[in-house]
């Protein structure tokens, strides 16, 4: 799980400005500042496993075409140098090279024949990888004022080859420590089978995370739903409006996911054993849970929206009654005062010697017996 960050407003519509004019499968050029990418592997069999650090494209290829399956993760797209050179060793496609430095893709499954080696083809798959960070659920999304992430989405770019799967992530750090434990531990059945189902367990592993972040969004609502009813204000409606934003852009990173893992289903991916097309129907229909949860999610919102907006219109109508109440006492009362307040000789109760203490008395009833109605009505 990612440490706190600071938050970071997840945006609708990923730019791509930088991208104009320039050719197709050709990356743009990374900053002078952007840190090397990292390579990292894991080459196993049922019988050994083995773990890389700090390769180079040429010894990642070296180890791909030994024996058993190899398992290459490079930290740090951004490094565009460093991922076509991997691209490059490993005979992929420019556009997937081109794919897999312009993160904002949306996930998708593609195949394409290796430039170098037309007889191969590759599976590349494009999936968001959502991860929850350590801040308290309702300071990263209750807390308008906070500054703190609840969880950060990640482009992470897969291909499959012939014996080998290469994962490439924006940055350090990911969902995926659970099956290299497995790795290192021969826990489950991933080292005793192909390439296929390493795809299919980075996949699931992605998966199976997106609950954690949805139930952290869930807990946020709830909390939300109690302060619209117990203290709505304008923070509330601020921390309302950027959570459906954020189930907006969670929806439009988990929706097309359901299409990359029907598609994996079919006979016609190369590499995809019969045996592990089932585990992928798995994933599927925990997908699909997932997004019937987003659904949700996403009406809950609404009228956790509603409810705010009918709690504050109902405070408004108590204030109102509260003036109306003060109006109506003080307009029988007023009108008296104003009306022996008016320059005249002539008027008897001016010279009464108990005129003025009449005048109390009757404006005393008028306000009590105003009172007594609004009571008996109901209405205070």
């Amino acid at each position: 799980m990612p440490p706190p960050g600071p938050r970071v407003r997840s945006r609708l519509v990923d730019r791509a400005s930088h991208t104009l004019g320039r050719a197709p499968g050709v990356p743009v050029p990374a900053h002078p500042d952007t840190p090397p990418a990292r390579l990292s592997a894991f080459r196993y069999d049922a019988d050994r496993v083995e773990a890389f650090d700090d390769l180079s494209p040429a010894e990642a290829r070296a180890l791909a075409d030994g024996s058993g399956v190899t398992w290459l993760n490079v930290d740090g797209v951004a490094d565009a140098e460093t991922v076509s050179a991997v691209g490059h060793a490993f005979g992929l496609h420019p556009l997937v090279i081109e794919d897999l430095v312009h993160v904002g893709q949306r996930p998708k499954l593609e195949l394409y024949d290796s430039p170098a080696a037309p007889e191969v083809t590759h599976v590349f798959v494009v999936a968001k990888m959502i991860q929850a960070t350590e801040t308290d659920v309702t300071e990263a999304y209750c807390d308008v004022d906070s500054g703190a992430a609840g969880h950060v989405i990640e482009q992470v770019g897969l291909v499959l080859g012939p014996g080998w799967v290469l994962s490439f992530q924006e940055v350090t750090g990911d969902v995926f420590e659970p099956l290299r434990e497995r790795l290192r531990t021969s826990a489950g059945r991933v080292r005793t089978v192909g390439a296929d189902y390493l795809l299919y367990a980075l996949l699931d592993l992605i998966v199976d995370h997106v609950f954690v972040t949805l139930e952290r969004v869930g807990d946020a609502i709830e909390t939300l739903e109690e302060r619209a009813l117990d203290t709505p204000s304008p923070k509330v409606q601020a921390a309302l409006s950027g959570l459906r934003r954020e189930v907006a852009v969670l929806r439009r990173a988990i929706w097309p996911l359901r299409e990359v893992l029907a598609a994996l289903q079919r006979e016609d991916v190369p590499y995809v054993q019969p045996s592990t097309r089932p585990y992928l129907r798995d994933a599927y229909d925990h997908l699909v849970q997932i997004v019937e949860v987003v659904e949700s999610l996403r009406d809950v919102l609404g009228s956790v929206s509603d409810l705010y907006l009918s709690s504050l219109g109902m405070r408004q109508n108590e204030v109102m009654k509260v003036l109306t109440v003060v109006g109506t006492l003080f307009l029988p009362l007023g009108f008296l005062t104003g009306l022996y307040g008016m320059n005249f000789d002539v008027m008897p109760e001016l010279h009464w010697r108990y005129g003025y203490f009449a005048l109390l008395g009757v404006m005393a009833l008028i306000a009590v017996g105003t009172l007594a109605y609004f009571r008996r009505k109901g209405w205070i």
